[in-house]
């Protein structure tokens, strides 16, 4: 019997173990593993950024119309999104190959952990490419205080997808359903499998979770340099 024939013969929790292994055990060769990650990032990202741009009025005229707003949204998306989602998605997978060792976790505990985790990472990231894009391009009349200002205010509506952040945010939620799937599974909480009623409830908290950890940071970071 072959690899293949076995995958389609599995249960639901035998094939997403063996999917999770296959393609984000940190077992895999180093490069092996961030090619598989930049690939779910990128693959995560375009169907939000294809909706944010459908969404905002006028602004596939723009971008076709004016190479210079398309070149520089291309690099914002670049630049700052791709990394920011491949890095958080790293971090998040990261730890999760390291609670999966734990036969004893608690899912609802690293549910939590994760999201705060993630989130935590989200908000440091867009700081630090904020203060880099001031450096580099510009941006932000080239004031780093400017960028760091504005960075709490920005992420903190990216839940309502009023701007570009909001495709990065959402973008998370695809690696945050694979590694939440395999610690539900491997979880001595469960018993039902992967996709049992109660493992779909665990997946949605923990992309409520974070979606509402990223807007409270970010609310706490607009009051901080508020009074700065």
């Amino acid at each position: 019997m072959t690899a293949q024939h076995r995958f389609l013969q599995a249960t639901p929790d035998v094939a997403l173990q063996d999917t999770f292994r296959k393609h984000f055990s940190l077992q895999l060769p180093f490069g092996q593993f961030c090619w598989n990650l930049t690939l779910l990032s990128v693959l995560s990202l375009l169907p939000f950024l294809v909706f944010f741009v459908a969404l905002t009025p006028d602004f596939t005229k723009i971008l076709v119309a004016n190479p210079t707003a398309l070149s520089r949204f291309s690099r914002q998306v670049v630049t700052n999104g791709l990394p920011v989602v491949v890095i958080v998605n790293y971090i998040g997978f990261v730890t999760a190959s390291g609670v999966l060792q734990n036969a004893k976790r608690s899912a609802l505990r690293y549910i939590f952990m994760d999201s705060f985790v993630r989130a935590g990472a989200f908000v440091m990231l867009h700081m630090l490419i904020y203060v880099f894009s001031a450096d580099w391009f510009g941006s932000f009349g080239g004031d780093r205080w400017t960028a760091l200002r504005v960075v709490g205010p920005t992420l903190e509506r990216s839940y309502l997808f009023e701007n570009i952040s909001g495709v990065y945010l959402y973008a998370l939620l695809p690696g945050t359903v694979i590694t939440s799937l395999a610690v539900t599974f491997n979880s001595t909480d469960t018993k039902n499998g992967p996709f049992s009623a109660r493992s779909v409830k665990v997946i949605i908290v923990a992309c409520v979770s974070l979606v509402l950890m990223v807007t409270f940071l970010s609310m706490a970071l607009t009051q901080l340099f508020s009074k700065s």
